[in-house]
C-alpha cells in the first residue's frame, strides 16, 4: 500500500534516525553510565522542581513614598519598679508638639515584682483637695500626731491601735508643707472622739537619718505618701489617695473603723476597702506597671517616653527606677498573623527586634534611652496592590546616663529614614523551568555519550 506524499514528506523530516538494535553492542560500562547518568538527571530535575515551586525575594530602594502625615507607634513596656501612679506616657517631635500624660489608646496595668497583674490603673490622677489650717500657729505646737524615729518605733506605732494611719513626708515637699498643719489639727481633732483611742495619725520624716532606712523598707518613691494599717498589723497593703482635708480625713476614719458610727453600742460595719474610691491596694513586694497601647505622632523625628509625674506629690528622685522589659515595638499599622508569617525573615526580624529585651538601671537617678531609625518598607508578595504589606522596619541603639538634674526616665527617640525598601517576592516564569529541564536531559545526555564514545 502506497503511502501519501506527505506522510513521505514527513518522514524525511525525521532528525533523529534510528540505528536497528542488531547494529548497536551493549557494554558493562556503558550501562554503569547509564545509571549514573539517570540518577544524575533525576536530582537535577527534582531540584528544579523545588526551585520553581518556591520563591525569592528581591530589594531595592527609592525615596519614600508614603503620603501619610502620621505615623502609629505600638508599645508594651513593663516597667518593674515604677507604680502605675506616678507613670506618665508624654510625646513631643521636632515641629514643637508636646503632650503629657497621653492617656488615649494607653493602658496601664498594676503588678507585683513576680510580674503578676494587680489590677488596673487609673487613666489619669484624680485632683486632690488640700484643706486649709485653722490656726498659722499649729505648725509651733507640740505635736499630738506620734513621730516614727526609727524602726523599731515604726513598728510600735504601726500596732498601736486598730486603725493607724501613717503620713511619709519631707520638709522640703511643698505637699507635704500644706498637708503638715491639716494632720496636725486632724490629730488633735480626734482627741474629742469617743473612738479616739482606736486610731492614731502618726508620721514619718523621710530626711531624718535615722527615719530613712524606714522608708526605704516601705518603699516610698514620693511625698507626701499615707499608709493605712489595720488590726494592729506593722505592714501595710493600702494607701490612702482621698482629699487631704479635716472632714475627708475624719469621714475616712469613721468609714473604716468598725463602730465608730455606732450609737447606743449597736456595732456599725466599716465600709469594705474595694468600696471606697480613696483606697489603693498595694503587694506585698516592690510594684511595678505594664504601660501598653498605640500612639499617633507626626511623621517627623521626636520621641515618647515614660516618666514620673504627680500632680500632688513630689518624687524621690534616687528612688525611681526605670528598669523596663519591651515586649513589643513597632511602627505603623499592627500585622496580622497571616501578613507576619508572609514577611522574609529578614524583615519580620526588623519589625520588633527589641522584643524581649531587659534593660537594667545600674546606678541611681539614671535615665534610659533607645535611639531607633525606623524605615518603612514594602513587601510586593503579587502585582495586586490589595496583597502588599505596609510596614517599617527598624535599628536601635540603647544607652543610659545619670542626669542628677531631672527626674529619670525611659526614652523612645526615633528618626524616619526618606528612603522606603521595596521587597518583592518573584517566582520563575514556566518557560524558564520548561528550558532548564530541557538543558539537564539534553546535557547530560551529551556529556554521557562523549564519555561513552571515549
Amino acid at each position: 500500500r502506497n503511502r501519501p506524499a506527505s506522510m513521505e514528506l514527513l518522514k524525511d523530516l525525521h532528525f533523529f534516525r534510528k540505528v536497528p538494535r542488531d547494529l548497536t553492542e551493549a557494554t558493562l560500562a556503558g550501562g554503569g553510565l547509564s545509571l549514573i547518568s539517570s540518577f544524575i538527571m533525576a536530582y537535577l530535575f527534582v531540584s528544579n522542581i523545588v526551585q520553581y515551586l518556591s520563591a525569592s525575594h528581591s530589594t531595592s530602594i527609592v525615596l519614600d513614598r508614603s503620603v501619610d502625615h502620621r505615623l502609629q507607634i505600638n508599645f508594651n513596656v513593663t516597667l518593674w519598679h515604677l507604680p502605675c501612679r506616678y507613670a506618665s506616657v508624654d510625646v513631643s517631635d521636632a515641629m514643637g508638639m508636646h503632650l503629657l500624660n497621653v492617656t488615649r489608646n494607653v493602658r496601664k496595668h498594676r503588678i507585683n515584682d513576680a510580674g503578676h497583674i494587680l489590677g488596673k490603673a487609673e487613666d489619669r490622677q484624680r485632683e486632690l483637695v488640700y484643706g486649709e489650717a485653722w490656726d498659722p500657729d499649729t505648725a509651733h505646737d507640740v505635736s499630738p500626731a506620734v513621730q516614727v524615729a526609727d524602726s523599731p518605733a515604726f513598728a510600735k506605732a504601726a500596732s498601736r491601735s486598730e486603725l493607724v494611719l501613717v503620713n511619709f513626708y519631707a520638709p522640703w515637699c511643698p505637699w507635704s508643707q500644706r498637708l503638715a498643719p491639716v494632720w496636725e489639727e486632724t490629730s488633735k481633732l480626734l482627741e474629742t472622739k469617743r473612738y479616739a483611742s482606736r486610731v492614731t495619725l502618726a508620721k514619718v520624716d523621710c530626711t531624718s537619718p535615722t527615719a530613712r532606712a524606714v522608708c526605704m523598707e516601705q518603699r516610698v518613691h514620693a511625698f507626701p505618701t499615707i499608709r493605712i494599717h489595720r488590726d494592729r498589723h506593722a505592714v501595710s497593703h493600702e494607701e490612702y489617695h482621698g482629699d487631704r482635708t479635716h472632714d475627708a480625713f475624719i469621714q475616712f476614719i469613721e468609714k473604716n473603723l468598725p463602730g465608730a458610727l455606732a450609737k447606743a453600742g449597736v456595732d456599725a460595719p466599716p465600709v469594705p476597702a474595694w468600696e471606697q474610691d480613696d483606697i489603693e491596694a498595694t503587694g506585698a513586694g516592690p510594684e511595678g506597671c505594664v504601660v501598653h497601647g498605640s500612639l499617633q505622632v507626626n511623621r517627623v523625628p521626636g520621641n515618647f517616653h515614660v516618666s514620673a509625674h504627680s500632680n500632688s506629690h513630689s518624687l524621690q528622685m534616687s528612688v525611681v527606677n526605670m528598669s523596663h522589659t519591651v515586649h513589643h515595638l513597632s511602627f505603623g499599622r499592627p500585622l496580622g498573623l497571616k501578613d507576619f508569617v508572609s514577611l522574609p525573615a529578614e524583615v519580620a526580624e526588623a519589625w520588633n527586634p527589641m522584643h524581649g529585651i531587659t534593660f537594667a538601671a545600674r546606678a541611681e537617678n539614671v535615665t534610659i534611652e533607645h535611639y531607633l531609625k525606623v524605615v518603612h518598607t514594602s513587601f510586593e508578595r503579587t502585582p495586586d496592590v490589595r496583597t502588599h504589606v505596609n510596614t517599617y522596619q527598624y535599628t536601635v541603639n540603647s544607652h543610659q546616663y545619670e542626669d542628677h538634674d531631672a527626674y529619670p526616665a525611659l526614652v523612645f527617640s526615633y528618626d524616619l529614614s526618606p528612603i522606603e525598601v521595596i521587597v518583592k517576592r518573584e517566582r520563575e516564569s514556566f518557560a524558564a523551568f520548561l528550558t532548564q529541564i530541557c538543558a539537564i536531559v539534553g546535557g547530560v545526555f551529551t556529556v554521557t555519550g562523549l564519555i561513552d564514545s571515549v
